[in-house]
């Protein structure tokens, strides 16, 4: 279910989608009540796109140009004040889950 029915996201909070291997990756929000930003990651650790402010309950395409292999859904706006630009390596770090 993802993010789907949530009507808050705590700032340090998102979902990590994990793919077996690199490929197109599309989203839409239909279910999905408040603003994502979608960081596109490919499978050398680098931001291939974001997609920022995703309109909710919609089923428009969300989607970057290339391929990826792991897609971080974080709260509307939050990419851009942490200043996070397609090329930038990513380091992801275990945390809690189901949260």
């Amino acid at each position: 279910r993802g993010l789907m029915y949530r009507e808050h996201l705590d700032a340090d909070a998102g979902m990590l989608f994990i793919s077996d291997s690199p490929r197109r990756q599309v989203f839409w929000m239909k279910n999905t009540l408040i603003p994502l930003d979608m960081i596109f990651i490919g499978a050398d650790w680098r931001i291939a796109g974001i997609v920022q402010n995703a309109e909710p309950k919609t089923l428009s395409a969300r989607e970057v140009a290339g391929i990826s292999q792991y897609v971080l859904e974080i709260g509307g706006g939050l990419s851009a004040r942490y200043g996070f630009r397609a090329g930038q390596l990513v380091d992801f770090q275990s945390g809690s889950t189901g949260k």
